[in-house]
């Protein structure tokens, strides 16, 4: 199944940079709204305020009486009717209303009563509705009808003899915010807070990179010096923390280093003397048993020592041809050609420690051998990995088995018996000898029968 799109970024920095983009851009929003609500406000006392003007220079000239037509002026349009006009979808604005009934009743006594509502143009009576100013507009029903989309002021006025003059005009929205200027605002903030934040970010993302990289290749020696403490305090204590956690474990891999070498120097000089006094016993088959157990002793001997040793190797890095290091190894366990090795078209080359690594190639191949009796071998690289990939003929793994198969002493069969050998620590060594590289092992079952072993390490 693919995967969907990722949104959300992985990283820190993504993260930490897409929620303050989203941050301002809401809040720009919020204040084009506030600001866009402000200037309308303006826009509609500009109407009003036209409006009365345009009729209180009716009533002055009597433009009210039934005997007059009223002017027409095509930005304000007049109409008189018998009783009050209730258009549908406009909204009465009570202060602003109030404001221009005190100042025409203070003048016109017979002015009645004043109503002042805004709402859509498209609601207005074909009479009241506005239009353009300009002569040519209106025979061009297209921008008549462009014009009218927005909204206008209603302004009702009843009189004294009980008629009502009511007068409307466009409410002039359009360049109230205009969009280039928002805009660049918009982008200036954007590069004065965004720029900033990045550099502070990457101050502080930088040292938490290189600490990450260091506990990612944790778990073999190295002599590098302890990282320096770097960003702001909170990281620089980090760092500090981590390299006095790294001197602990460093100082207890030595001492347990030195603990174990003690102890299989112990273990191995009464081993030794029994091998020689093997040699006294006149009983061949009692001998040879005898000698088989003793070798048995020491094989599981090394292997615990070499898998308690991992975490602290000795032995430096090397760039080395992977290609070779497998032919090397296939050549040592096969020379009957049982090992098949693929002929790569690349130099596969990665800096690893390569006695560890042969001791991993040798644990994978054996078992290749011990129960598939011959296997294919292929080395191949992609610029981060290295991948090689063993494939015996023998009878696989029951798959609830194969995670199991990684634990020490594990073994794909019930019995440990002679005649298969082994310690059951090849692949518990193999895969962590994989890991401090960088990598892992993998095993699975093949659709054609066998068994597939990928050992990868990071190049």
């Amino acid at each position: 199944m693919a995967r969907g799109l990722r949104i959300v970024p992985k990283t820190l920095t993504g993260r930490i940079m897409l929620v303050t983009a989203l941050g301002i851009f809401l809040v720009q929003g919020i204040n084009s709204f506030i600001r866009y609500e402000a200037m309308k406000g303006r826009a509609v006392v500009e109407a009003s305020s036209l409006i009365v003007a345009v009729t209180a220079n009716r009533l002055d000239f009597g433009a009210i009486e039934p005997s007059r037509p009223l002017e027409r002026r095509p930005a304000v349009r007049t109409m008189r009717s018998t009783a009050p006009l209730v258009v549908e979808g406009f909204t009465t604005t009570e202060e602003l209303a109030q404001r221009v009934a005190m100042h025409l009743q203070s003048v016109y006594p017979e002015v009645q009563a004043v109503r002042l509502s805004v709402g859509p143009i498209r609601n207005l009576p074909e009479q009241l509705k506005p239009r353009p100013r300009h002569m040519h507009a209106i025979r061009r029903p297209d921008i008549i009808e462009r014009y009218r989309r927005g909204e206008a002021a209603l302004l009702s006025l009843k009189l004294a003899d009980g008629s009502w003059l009511h007068s409307t005009t466009k409410i002039r929205t359009r360049g109230m915010l205009p969009q280039w200027p928002l805009l660049i605002e918009t982008l200036l903030i954007y590069i004065g807070v965004l720029i900033p934040l990045l550099l502070v970010i990457r101050q502080m993302s930088k040292p938490l990179q290189q600490l990450n990289n260091r506990l990612s290749n944790a778990g073999l020696a190295s002599d590098e010096p302890p990282l320096e403490p770097r960003g702001p305090d909170d990281v620089r204590s980090l760092i500090e923390s981590f390299n006095a956690a790294e001197q602990r474990v460093n100082a207890m891999l030595t001492e347990k280093d030195v603990m174990l070498g003690a102890i299989g120097h112990d273990l191995k000089t009464p081993l030794a003397s029994l091998r020689v006094r093997i040699e006294s016993v006149e009983d061949e088959d009692e001998r040879a048993k005898m000698a088989t157990t003793v070798e048995e002793m020491v094989q599981i001997l090394d292997d615990i020592l070499i898998l308690a040793r991992l975490g602290k190797s000795s032995e430096t890095p090397v760039l080395t041809d992977l290609s070779a290091l497998v032919e090397m190894v296939a050549d040592e366990l096969g020379p009957d050609d049982r090992l098949a090795v693929a002929e790569s078209a690349e130099k596969c080359r990665a800096m690893v420690r390569p006695v560890l690594l042969r001791r991993a190639l040798r644990n994978l191949m054996g078992n290749a051998l011990k129960y598939g009796g011959r296997a294919d071998i292929a080395v191949r690289c992609d610029g981060t990995f290295v991948a090689i990939t063993i494939e015996d003929e023998g009878p696989g793994v029951a798959a609830d088995q194969l995670t199991g198969l990684f634990e020490p002493f594990a073994r794909a069969e019930n019995s440990r018996n002679r005649a298969s050998g082994g310690t059951g620590l090849g692949l518990t060594i193999a895969r962590a000898i994989a890991r401090a590289h960088g990598g892992d092992v993998i095993l699975e079952n093949r659709s054609e029968g066998g068994l597939r072993a990928i050992l990868r390490v990071r190049q």
